[in-house]
């Protein structure tokens, strides 16, 4: 699991003196913390030109590229990118002049992709600082940059390491009433289907499975977090792969239902206050050369939660992945393996993006398919 960057306890310093910071310590003697009185100096930012109200921070792409930041500015300054990789993952190209038009300049940023492969959506931040050319006026804006989102719960499952990577073997993989309370710790939960002794969601080695080979459905519930409590918008991330069987070619069902409890509505369903939908997996290729490797190809899913008056989101929130039938067996086999687990909380800002670049709840098209040849990472 990857930590994750808190961008309200990462800035509890004053943030002129973080400026300082980043500007390095040959200019901090300059920068001496400003007195109450209002300065005549301005530098005030825009993501949108029409915008009404300046931006106390922005947004960018995932899938990267440029981004242009609106300035208004009654002095001359300088743009720097500042952020925390080894190899920064923004860079200032060029800073225009002044556009007579709207009396701004604009500061052309060229974003990396967030990442180069998989479906990586939690968020990092970098810092766009504008400082005033003339150091005397020790003078500075600094706007935080956000791309991506805030993860709420994320698991990629490898605390499991049961058999084979291989999905084909299931020898030794193990029920989630055998799980270790370590693993339990987690917090993931299936349900137990009446009358049975196991319940059929097993774990693999670094994803688990639902279902079983004897017409049985199964599913998989989401910890309990209170850091969901106050939150109106999420994004929940998974990936969902259908079984083939080796030997025959047979494809098990497909269909999985996602389904928000306890608060929330799905965001294509606003309208009717609908608290699920229904997809289909991918199904795995084992006749390429480079399985299993290639098992999670075209496998990942986006699903949007919103909160409404009636049915807001709550610390009880949780999301349930479910295939098959939880109360009678089937005459057809439903195996759904489910790795890269997510549900991330979203700004205002960015719910349209998200959720217009991937047409809806449905199949990963932001990040989820192949990048062609001379795209920006």
């Amino acid at each position: 699991m990857k930590s994750e960057f808190n961008l309200r306890t990462s800035f509890r310093l004053p943030i002129w003196w973080i400026g300082c910071l980043l500007l390095g310590l040959g200019s901090l003697a300059s920068c001496e913390k400003p007195v109450n009185a209002v300065r005549s100096e301005s530098i005030t930012v825009y993501t949108d030109p029409a915008a009404a109200e300046p931006a106390e921070e922005a947004f960018v792409s995932v899938r990267g590229g440029i981004e242009r930041i609106y300035v208004n500015a009654n002095v001359d300054f300088t743009a720097v990118w500042e952020d925390g990789d080894s190899s920064p993952w923004a860079t200032v190209l060029d800073v225009s002049e002044t556009d007579p038009a709207t009396g701004y300049r604009v500061v052309t940023l060229e974003v990396k992709r967030r990442t180069e492969t998989g479906c990586y959506y939690t968020r990092r931040t970098g810092m766009l600082i504008l400082a005033a050319t003339d150091p005397t006026l020790n003078y500075n804006f600094i706007l935080p940059v956000h791309q991506g989102a805030v993860a709420r719960v994320s698991n990629d499952f490898s605390f499991l390491r049961y058999g084979k990577t291989d999905p084909r073997f299931d020898d030794e993989e193990v029920s989630i009433d055998d799980w270790t309370t370590a693993q339990l710790n987690y917090g993931f939960t299936s349900t137990k289907a009446e009358g049975e002794e196991v319940t059929h969601c097993y774990g693999k080695n670094g994803y688990l499975k639902i279902g079983d080979d004897a017409g049985h459905g199964a599913d998989l519930l989401s910890p309990y977090t209170n850091t969901l409590r106050g939150d109106s918008l999420l994004m929940v991330t998974f990936r969902a792969a259908a079984y083939t069987d080796f030997y025959t070619g047979a494809k098990d069902d497909c269909r999985i239902r996602v389904e928000v409890l306890d608060g929330g509505v799905i965001s294509d369903y606003l309208e009717t206050g609908r608290t699920s939908i229904d997809l289909e997996a991918s199904y795995y290729d084992f006749s390429d050369d480079e399985f299993p490797a290639t098992m999670w190809d075209g496998s990942d899913f986006i699903v949007f939660v919103e909160s409404t008056e009636l049915n807001p989101v709550t610390a009880n929130t949780r999301v349930r992945i479910s295939c098959g039938s939880l109360t009678q067996q089937s005459d057809r086999n439903s195996r759904i393996f489910i790795d890269n687990f997510y549900i991330r909380t979203l700004a205002e800002e960015e719910k349209d993006r998200y959720f217009s670049e991937n047409g809806g709840s449905g199949k990963d098209i932001i990040l989820g398919v192949p990048v062609e040849e001379g795209q920006e990472q």
